[in-house]
């Protein structure tokens, strides 16, 4: 059984890279939110088979019912505005390459000696089931990054309502 999970992943893992490289030279931003879909569920299949099914199951309800749901009718809605097709353009590609390097450098060198995991297997002896272990985790070991995670999910919702506020005065003109 081991086994085809290492293979379930790989196919998982490889289907999520093919899916972000597709994003990544999409013309179409349509096309690009749908192959967002496919990178989560991708990364989502790969949680539920390395037996994290809550984070699976809940990247794929937040994620991809909520998320790239709002964002495909933010684009239908906008593209109806004026009319004109929604593309991008590849610039910078240099730049966005060599910041993207740097990101994966500092998020492999924490992991370099090793990959440490939560047992999850300590809570059982309690009583906890997996839901409930992560909860105690996050508010315990985990608190300054839960802390940090509603802090900036705080500060993009205050910056969505400036710049929404802002573009409403310059459309009425009282800037």
């Amino acid at each position: 059984m081991e086994g085809l999970n290492v293979i379930a992943f790989y196919i998982l893992a490889g289907f999520s890279v093919f899916s972000a490289l597709g994003i990544l030279f999409a013309k179409n931003v349509v096309h690009a939110v749908f192959m967002l879909v496919l990178v989560f569920l991708g990364i989502a299949g790969v949680f539920i088979i390395s037996n994290a099914e809550f984070v699976g199951v809940t990247q794929i309800m937040i994620y991809i019912g909520g998320v790239l749901i709002l964002m495909m009718f933010g684009i239908m809605l906008s593209h109806r505005i004026d009319g004109n097709r929604l593309e991008t353009q590849n610039r910078n590609v240099v730049v966005g390459s060599l910041i993207g390097l740097g990101l994966l450098g500092v998020l492999l060198y924490p992991i370099q000696g090793g990959f440490p995991l939560y047992n999850f297997e300590k809570g059982a002896e309690i009583g906890l089931n997996v839901t409930e272990q992560i909860g105690v985790h996050l508010m315990t070991t985990e608190l300054i990054a839960l802390e940090v995670t509603a802090v900036l999910l705080l500060m993009a919702l205050v910056g969505a309502a400036y710049i929404a506020g802002h573009n409403l005065k310059k459309k009425h003109g009282t800037d």
